[in-house]
């Protein structure tokens, strides 16, 4: 076909057509590891006892848990089957007696796709991005695969159930069915930390033959604030269904708190949490644990904090992308005295400053501490998660993976597949007359 026509019929019909894909024999194939909260967790129960009369106690399959909207409208049952208690002198974790857990549909994109995959329209999660890999002639587990996985736990704790290496035989997987093309890790958010102490693990002749670069997305190599809210008074993730606190007795328990509390040598003693009687710096998380009789997470704090800190200097291509000019969480006031058992309501008063909404910039911005390969480029006005369906964003991450950084044809393609999406969307209701007709030519 020639290109004059090809490109016509782009235009007139891009949701038909796609005339110039990536080279499949110079793409990376693609592993995806989501952030904090953003894997489906399902569960199986074989109980004896459970917290209220409704809650049930055995189920012959996994069900979701994490996140089910008709779960959730039982919070006493789903928050008892989600805790996490630790073994400071076996150093190991378990889940609540007769509850199995685990993420869904590893190495596809099933576990990532959407927070509730029974309402995939009301909770998208990284449907966008993987929908542009799939644009670009991507097939899911093929070169597009997703690593799901227990965002409870911190980095210890998903190495002691097996998910490193479960991740490294997918990466080893992907490399060899694609011809020993290297593969490009994208992390995001608690994934960044997640993919980060994957490769601190790995041999360097390992990490040169099997990854090609890695992608961190909203990473927040020092800490964020907004972690130890979760702590103290429960965090929703800005999810507007769930209440403040609802959380909090999984978010007070979880190892994964701790590991994203804002790293000392980074913040130093500025002020991030306050009460009446006693303040608090990166440096005193730990004694705020204790203040708050959040015994787990003490035991914790110095093992799963020091995972990833200080911060290493990588010997593989690392890409930082994350978005600038939002108000994030730099300093919580609460209004008591000071902290004890009970948990507190909410702070008094937020204190904003620069980020991305939910990771603070200087945070952000320590990705140039991670070595010489380390290149950084930031999105005016994108939000933590929300930049996951920025067209930038994306553009950015396809000229990546293709090895390619012209950008010029990936971005006009981008805006072709926007139109087409927009111009499906006009014929799904119905507003073109012959529609039926039409999409059948």
């Amino acid at each position: 076909m020639r290109p004059g026509w090809c490109l016509a019929l782009v235009l007139v019909a891009p949701w038909a057509f796609s005339c110039v894909s990536a080279d499949s024999a110079q793409r990376s194939p693609v592993v995806l590891v989501p952030g904090l909260a953003g894997s489906v967790l399902e569960g199986r129960l074989n109980r004896t006892e459970a917290p209220a009369w409704y809650c049930a106690k055995k189920t012959d399959n996994f069900r979701v848990l994490w996140l089910s909207l008709s779960e959730a409208s039982r919070p006493v049952c789903l928050l008892d089957e989600l805790a996490l208690f630790y073994n400071a002198t076996t150093g190991r974790y378990r889940n609540q007696t007769g509850v199995e857990i685990r993420a869904v549909d590893f190495g596809g994109l099933g576990g990532i796709d959407a927070l509730d995959p029974g309402l995939p329209s009301l909770t998208p999660l990284y449907s966008g991005l993987t929908k542009a890999f799939k644009d670009e002639g991507y097939e899911e587990r093929k070169d597009l695969f997703g690593a799901p996985y227990d965002f409870r736990l911190a980095g210890d704790g998903l190495k002691q159930v097996g998910f490193y290496d479960n991740l490294t035989q997918l990466v080893e997987h992907a490399v060899d069915s694609n011809e020993g093309r290297q593969v490009t890790i994208i992390g995001h958010s608690l994934g960044c930390l997640v993919s980060l102490y994957f490769i601190m693990q790995q041999p360097s002749d390992w990490l040169h033959k099997h990854v090609n670069s890695f992608i961190a997305i909203s990473a927040p190599w020092a800490g964020s604030v907004t972690a130890m809210k979760g702590s103290i008074s429960g965090d929703n993730f800005d999810i507007s269904i769930i209440p403040q606190n609802l959380l909090r007795p999984v978010q007070s328990t979880a190892p994964s708190g701790p590991w994203l509390y804002p790293s000392p040598d980074q913040w130093g003693d500025k002020v991030l949490v306050e009460t009446q009687k006693k303040n608090y710096t990166a440096k005193d998380a730990l004694q705020l644990l204790k203040d708050l009789n959040l015994t787990q997470q003490a035991a914790v704090y110095p093992i799963v904090h020091d995972l990833t800190y200080p911060l290493p200097e990588l010997d593989i291509r690392l890409h930082c992308l994350y978005g600038t000019g939002m108000e994030t969480d730099e300093r919580y006031v609460y209004d008591v005295p000071q902290f004890n058992a009970s948990a507190p309501p909410a702070p008094k008063e937020v204190i904003k400053g620069p980020g991305d909404g939910t990771v603070n910039l200087r945070s952000l911005e320590a990705c140039k501490t991670l070595g010489k390969t380390a290149s950084v480029k930031a999105f005016e006005g994108a939000s933590h998660t929300g930049i996951l369906t920025d067209d930038r964003l994306i553009d950015e991450v396809l000229q990546i993976v293709k090895g390619s950084k012209s950008g010029a044809w990936t971005g006009f393609k981008t805006k072709l597949r926007r139109k087409r999406d927009w111009l499906q969307q006009l014929l799904g209701a119905g507003l073109f007359r012959g529609r039926d007709t039409f999409m059948s030519t």
